[in-house]
């Protein structure tokens, strides 16, 4: 049974504003809200109104919900440095609450949202009970999952490198395999073991194959007897990072190689076996660790809302319009990776970037004040000022404002970049230390496992409730991860 949760009554006086989604659109979504809203005297938060401004007008309170799976933040684009060990696990997230003054941050899995009551259906994550949270302007910003199903065995054997404890197992997996290695009379088995396959040249697989390859050369030194660990990379194009351009592209590619990486280029992936993959040409590569960082699909909740309001395109993606409002829904607005939001200069989706994220919340939040204040919202725009990508120590490629650059200055502006991106001085400076220490000191090459004395009552080994990152893994639960 749902229990609403305990709010304060629905009047033309205090307006609900509920945010799904703790990632870069929902964050930066809420961040401005509170921010105006606390500005004008009208933010109501935990039952307590803010001082009212000598500038406030006689428009409407309001109070802001935001809804996460987790109780913190993740900067995904730093997700890479935690498998090599450049930076310490924690200090890439960041606590909502500490985020996110004067807002109300409500953990749990979002399961469905009711357009027509104006309810969102939420199941607490431990205990399990479920409550409704209601509202009178809703913002979907729920993300993407990783589609798995997209090539038979994937779904069984690959992992994925969406989440925070994604990173933490591939990594801890790449030393045990070291681990596991070390003990294996077999060669042939010995060397699958060693083997690590990562399936997508796009920007995420390049950094992943990059830093694996950085952690597992690090570690390897010290297994003396062990033959060399190997990261493949496999890749449909001719070349790595082909929305850089095929100079570029060309650079990374050759940069990769060069730092040890074997790229499989031209082939695609049409099986995965728990020790092996095969390609489309019929070539079969013997490994145990298969990541996967291709295959994107929205929220299921995302799906079955866009289905409702009759506004998701061919791929199940809801498609607001350019400020962001969902067609056919009242007071319901869509952005970040959940939303396919064409761009009116160029007529295509833009692209599902943190870049983006981070501008069309802001834009989103005004928009939303517009409304419930009588106003107009207007269109969002906003041209991607350049792209940069890790190819591992000391290298880097990226088009900065039309200026494409690669080697040491890339990979230095892209330090730079996103050391000042970090939401906190405390992070910033975490992170500074972090990378300065990694100039002088090897990487830790430890493996924290994270076995339990015993499981909770009534839980089985090995699955993962809750709100879905996958989907496509079982035929009786095809919204759950399996690990």
């Amino acid at each position: 049974m749902t229990e609403p949760l305990s709010q304060a009554p629905r009047s033309p006086q205090t307006q609900r504003i509920v945010i799904l989604g703790g990632g870069f659109a929902g964050v930066s979504t809420a961040q401005e809200l509170a921010r105006r809203l606390s500005a004008d005297g009208r933010l109501v938060h935990q039952g307590r109104q803010a001082p009212v401004s000598d500038h406030a007008g006689p428009r409407a309170r309001a109070s802001v919900t935001l809804v996460s799976r987790d109780n913190y933040f993740v900067f995904q684009p730093l997700l890479a440095d935690i498998i090599s060990g450049t930076i310490e696990t924690t200090h890439v997230v960041v606590p909502l609450r500490r985020m996110l003054k004067g807002v109300d941050v409500e953990v749990g899995y979002v399961e469905d949202i009711d357009p027509v009551g104006r309810h969102v259906h939420v199941r607490r994550r431990q205990s399990g009970e479920r409550f409704s949270v209601d509202y009178d302007a809703l913002v979907v910003a729920l993300g993407s999952v990783t589609r798995f199903g997209v090539v038979p065995g994937m779904a069984d054997h690959a992992l994925g490198v969406r989440s925070l404890g994604d990173a933490f197992y591939l990594r801890n997996r790449a030393l045990s395999m070291l681990e596991e290695a070390a003990t294996e009379q077999d060669p042939e088995r010995q060397r699958a073991l060693l083997r690590f396959v990562v399936v997508g040249g796009g920007s995420t697989g390049v950094e992943v194959a990059a830093e694996l390859a950085d952690l597992l050369r690090t570690a390897g030194r010290t297994f003396v007897a062990l033959p060399a660990p190997e990261v493949v990379l496999v890749h449909s194009r001719a070349y790595v990072l082909s929305e850089f351009g095929e100079r570029l592209g060309r650079y990374a590619t050759k940069k990769l190689a060069g730092a040890g990486v074997r790229l499989v280029l031209g082939r695609r992936l049409v099986r995965v076996e728990a020790d092996r993959v095969e390609l489309d040409d019929g070539a079969v590569i013997a490994t145990a660790t298969v990541v996967s960082t291709v295959g994107n699909a929205p929220h299921p909740v995302v799906a079955r809302l866009g289905r409702v309001a009759d506004a998701a395109d061919a791929d199940g993606w809801i498609r607001p319009d350019a400020t962001f409002a969902v067609p056919g829904l009242d007071r319901v607005w869509a952005l970040g990776d959940c939303a396919s939001i064409i761009d009116s200069q160029t007529g295509q989706p833009m692209p599902a970037t943190a870049q983006h994220a981070v501008r069309e919340g802001p834009h989103a939040a005004r928009n939303i004040l517009a409304v419930l204040d009588g106003g107009r919202p207007l269109p969002f725009h906003y041209g991607q000022q350049g792209m940069l990508v890790s190819l591992g120590r000391f290298k880097g490629v990226g088009e900065v404002l039309g200026i494409k650059v690669s080697g040491f200055i890339a990979w230095v502006l892209w330090r730079g970049y996103y050391l000042l991106r970090l939401p906190s001085r405390e992070r910033r400076l975490r992170v500074a230390v972090d990378w300065a220490l990694e100039l002088f000191l090897a990487h830790d090459v430890v493996e924290i496992n994270m076995r339990r004395t015993r499981t909770r009552p009534g839980e089985e080994v090995g699955e993962v409730s809750g709100e879905p990152v996958s989907v496509g893994v079982r035929s009786d639960a095809e919204d759950e991860l399996v690990l």
